[in-house]
Formats: structure tokens, sequence, C-alpha cells
């Protein structure tokens, strides 16, 4: 009996040292050398890579696996808390009021609870540390209110791209390797007030300021901390016509010449934060982030150390030029870069369409305006012109090119400067034509170098019949497979990009994350603020293949593809329950680049559609079209 009361106590005074220790050690580890944890995001690659090769499957990041080994040490305590209260029970009920025994069957209890106290403090310690390093930037990564916390390792605040109101950001999340001279931008899918990103803006300044609104917006170094961040002095703000585009450009280039450098973007959410352009009682400005997402919207990129100097060329145009097309046709130039969207969007802006063999002098504008989208690799043109009234299959208003005319589109280079290699001047009033977003001027002439206007200003012409195309586009193939029966079993990646081939041109300013979705549901995926995803599309070959424009050959694109990613995927357990289900959907509002909508219902039911991508689970619907992912370990 001894023996066995010699090796309960051990077990007890084990519990005890190994719950103060845990909180000694993680207290210690991740509050005190703050500066080196703070160089984990810069990491998690080279950490992801060396646990691949240790045979750690899936792809899970560096925080994550922290947790879940946390989690299994504290799990096992618990089990030893449980053994020692299950014993001192025991010694209790069986002391037969010897004094002693009851009082060691006391302390066993005593112990056992401080010992769990500690584990349990140092459990939420631990917790609060790592879904701070992993992103979120505050003590939990749900917003109060929301049903449930982000799982450990998944950065809060983040869900608002794709999921509200944010539809792309530049850095993308988690990007690394930046150049230095690579602006901020935010892309809204509605108009965001000016003050929200310029400090002392109003209509009456609107001309003469253009510092960032630091209250409202924090870009700061990661390893320097919030106290970091660029001052209203420090960058200028910028934004398109539509007001849903800010492009935030420092003073000074990001990071350093000699080492890749974490940094960390905030935008503010309440009623003080980032606001709409629409107002509501009073005149007062809307939120822009609400619901699941009123705390706002964080992420990280890492800066490299080299400078992108390298100009802009068009890489397509849609139509490819030169030929005959119906009239209904959007026009699309293609970009080799991302584009600065203020010099390719808006009306009577740097590119103009023009109706006539004349000059510009002699021609026709073209009513319209140009939208930046595809992630600003992509500024496209619709005519301000209804065809006759006449809609398309999901009720939309298809609008007309001048009908049996010859169009010309005219892009205008930016001024550049007198050094080399040079880059773009950039005034007070923004930059006199089309730029990269990193700030070089388009080299229309393809000759690599940036020579400003008139030099590198580029044209390109096609004819319009007097026809209006009418067919809905149809998905030819997907990447995984669209099979709702099969979905469960398809084990992608999990940083797998979801693919749709479709068999014409698309409208790419409807590829948005209104229209293309992607549904995060399943054991772990419970709370809505971690999943982010964006839409964007891709050139294809006739024959499927991706487009190439550096490819030595005359081929010319001829449909396109959309392409959606996402936060990587959360690995699924065993059984049915325990699945992290992804469904991706494409709506009928997505359309081809004669405007006619993406409708299943369409083909669904005719003969051979059996079994296509386009019939969703072999039924008519115009919702869309949907492909069930998980990951498993």
């Amino acid at each position: 009996m001894r023996n066995h009361l010699s090796a309960f106590a051990s077990f007890r005074r084990c519990l005890t040292t190994c719950g103060f220790i845990i909180a000694v050690f993680f207290i210690g580890f991740f509050v005190f050398p703050a500066g080196t944890f703070a160089q984990t995001g810069g990491s998690v690659g080279n950490a992801q890579a060396v646990t691949h090769a240790a045979g750690v499957t899936g792809q899970q990041d560096l925080i994550t696996i922290i947790g879940r080994i946390i989690n299994i040490f504290l799990g096992f305590l618990g089990i030893i808390f449980v053994i020692l209260i299950l014993y001192a029970g025991y010694m209790y009920m069986t002391a037969a009021g010897d004094p002693e025994k009851i009082k060691k069957a006391v302390g066993t209890i005593r112990n056992a609870i401080i010992g769990l106290i500690i584990i349990a403090s140092a459990w939420a310690i631990t917790a609060f540390i790592l879904n701070f390093f992993a992103g979120n930037g505050s003590s939990s990564g749900s917003i109060i209110g929301t049903t449930a916390p982000a799982p450990i390792g998944l950065p809060g605040s983040s869900g608002s791209l794709g999921n509200g109101v944010i539809e792309y950001v530049l850095p993308e999340p988690n990007a690394t390797d930046v150049p230095r001279n690579t602006p901020v931008i935010i892309q809204f899918k509605r108009p965001i007030y000016p003050g929200s990103f310029i400090k002392g803006w109003t209509d009456a300044t609107s001309a003469t300021v253009n510092g960032l609104n630091n209250d409202n917006v924090k870009i700061y170094r990661v390893d320097g901390g919030v106290q970091t961040a660029l001052t209203s002095d420090q960058a200028r703000v910028f934004y398109t016509q539509d007001l849903k585009s800010y492009v935030i450009r420092p003073v000074k280039y990001l990071g350093s010449p000699s080492t890749n450098i974490m940094y960390k973007v905030e935008l503010a959410g309440g009623s003080s934060g980032i606001l709409t352009e629409a107002t509501g009682a009073g005149g007062i400005h809307l939120p822009a982030f609400s619901g699941s997402f009123a705390n706002g919207y964080r992420w990280q990129f890492e800066t490299g150390t080299t400078v992108d100097l390298t100009p802009p060329i068009v890489t397509a145009t849609i139509p490819p030029g030169t030929g005959q097309y119906a009239r209904n046709i959007v026009i699309q130039l293609n970009f080799s870069k991302q584009m600065d969207p203020t010099t390719i969007s808006g009306k009577n802006t740097f590119i103009r369409v023009f109706s006539g063999t004349g000059g510009a002098s002699s021609a026709t504008i073209v009513p319209g305006s140009f939208i930046a989208t595809n992630h600003f690799y992509t500024a496209e043109f619709v005519a301000n012109n209804t065809c006759g009234g006449m809609k398309n299959s999901c009720g939309v208003a298809i609008h007309c090119l001048p009908p049996a005319a010859v169009i010309r589109v005219m892009t205008k280079a930016a001024t550049v400067e007198s050094k080399a290699p040079p880059q773009a001047i950039l005034s007070n009033n923004g930059y006199d034509g089309v730029v990269s977003a990193v700030g070089n001027s388009l080299d229309g002439n393809k000759n690599g170098k940036a020579e400003g206007h008139p030099s590198d200003d580029y044209s390109f012409s096609f004819g319009t019949s007097d026809q209006i195309k009418i067919a809905p586009p149809v998905i030819e193939a997907t990447e995984p497979p669209a099979d709702p029966k099969n979905g469960a079993d398809s084990n992608i990646a999990s940083n797998k990009s979801f693919i749709a081939k479709f068999n014409t041109f698309l409208q790419s300013s409807t590829v948005n994350t209104d229209n293309v979705k992607i549904d995060a549901h399943g054991r772990d995926e419970k709370n809505p603020d971690t999943f982010w995803y964006m839409a964007s599309v891709k050139l294809l070959n006739a024959d499927g293949s991706d487009f190439d424009p550096s490819a030595q050959t005359s081929t010319v694109p001829t449909k396109e593809a959309i392409v959606l990613t996402h936060r990587l995927f959360l690995p699924s357990g065993i059984g049915l329950k325990n699945l992290n289900f992804y469904d991706p959907y494409i709506l009928s509002g997505v359309q081809d680049a004669y405007q006619n909508c993406f409708n299943p219902a369409a083909v669904c039911g005719t003969a051979g559609s059996v079994g296509s991508p386009n019939c969703c689970k072999n039924k008519q619907s115009t919702k869309g079209c949907a492909a069930i992912l998980h990951q498993t370990q």
C-alpha cells in the first residue's frame, strides 16, 4: 500500500509541477522574446516544408501544429487529474475515520485542483498568444456576438475578403517576396467614403489632401508593432472614380534592401472606422464592416529585398483584334502586370474607345466606362447604350457597341522620369497615363523600356457587325470534377484552387465574390470570419491549356477559366461528421464576353447533359454549380 501511495503522490506532484512548468514555459516563450516569434509569419513556409519532410501530413501552418501538440499534452494531463481525483475519493471513502488518511485524501484533491487551475491558465494564455501571432491581433479569432471562436492557427478578421465587403487586396494575404515599391490596394464591393482613408478629406479639400487616415488604416512592421504604423505624412492615398478601390502609396519604399520584412495591415471597423459612401439617418455614413465582420479586416504580407522596375505590356485583348464581332461584345485589355486601378478605370480616363476610321479628332467617342477587374490585371469596357432594350436570359440588360463600325481602342502611357530605369511621374493628382501597380509606365511598343507618352501608347482595332450574339456560356470542365456524389472523396490539397473552364471568353467584371463563392462548413469550419477567398479569370487556348503570352507563337486565346483561391482548407478526420466540406458555387450572375449569363437551366435536361458540370446534381438550377471538396489528414 505504501508503494501505491508513493506512486500516486509522485503523480500528484508531477501534475502540479508540469502545470507550473507549462505556464512559465509558454508565457516566457511567447511573451518575452516577441521580436523572435514575430519572425514566425515569414518562416511558416520553411516550417511547413520541414514538417512535410518529417512525415507530418496535411498542409497545416506552424501555429496549428503547435496548438494540436499542446492540446494532446493537456488532454493527457487531464486524464491524470481524473485518476488523482478518483484515487483521492477512494482514499477518503476507505479512511474509516483515520485522520492521517483523511488528511492525505483532502491534500491530494486540493493539489489536483491547483494543478488543474494552473493547466487551464496555461492553456488560456497559450491560446491567446497563438491566436494573436496567427494574425488576430486580439484575444480571440471571433467577434463579440459570433457563435464560435476561431480554431487555433486561423487568423480572425479575415473573412471580409470574399464573404464580406472586400473584393480584393494587394499584396494578397500571406504573400511573400513582395517588391518593396508595391502599394497597398483595397478593392471594395461597395463605394467607400474617401474620408475613411484620407486624413482631413472633405468635398472642398478633395483636390488638395491625400495623406493617409492612420486612425482607420494601420500599416506596420510586425517586428516593430503597431507603434511603427505609417503616419499621415508617410503615405499618400488615391482612389478610383467609383470609390471602390483605394491605393495607398508609402512615400518611402516598404521593407529593407537586405532582409525580408513582415507587415500587417489593419482596417478599423465600427461607426468610426471604414465607412461606406451610403448614409443612414441624419446623413451619417454607414459602417463598411458589419455583422460577423464588424471588427474590421486584417492581413499580413512579407516584402522582399528588390524593387520592381519592369514595365507592363498588353498580353491579349478581347476581341483579339482585327476581324468582325457581334456588337454586344465587351472590350478588354489584359496586362502582364497588376495595374494601378486609378489609371485603368473610370470614364474618359487614359483608355478611350472610338467609333470610326479616323483619329481621335475625327472619330466619335463611344460612351461607356472602364472597370479595373481580375485582380487589376484587366481593364474592361462596357458601352452605355443598351441593345434596344434587349436582355439576357437572366433578365439583365445587354449593352452594345455601334453596329457595323470600326472600333478603335487607344491607351495612353504615363510620363516617365528622366533617370534610368525610369518610373512614371506621380503628382499630387496621381499619374497622367496607364501604369502598373508599382508605378511603371506602360510599354506599349513592347521594346522592354518605359518611354512614356506618346512612344509607348498602345492601340488596337476591330469591327462590329449588326448582329447580337445570344448563347449562354458553358462549363467544359472543373478541377476538381464537379461530382456531388464523389465530392467527399476528392481529398484535394489544402491550397488547391478551384478552376472552372468555360467554352468562351468571360466578362471579367462579373467574376467576383458575389457571383463566385465558396461555402466552408464542417467539424472545424464554424467561424465565418476566418475563411477568405478571391475570384479571378485566366486566358485559355483552344485546347483548354493555359495561354502563355511569352510563347513565341501566333496563338491567341479563345476562352477563359474562373479561378477561385482561398485560405488553406482545414484537414478532415474520419467519418462523415468529422469532415470539413468546401462547396464552390458559380452563380448565374457570371456572364460571358457577350453579356450572356451562365444559366445551367438553359442546358440541363437536354440530350447528353446528364453529368455535365453545368447541371447541378443533374437538376435544373439557375443558382449555379458546386463541387463538394474536403481535405483529409
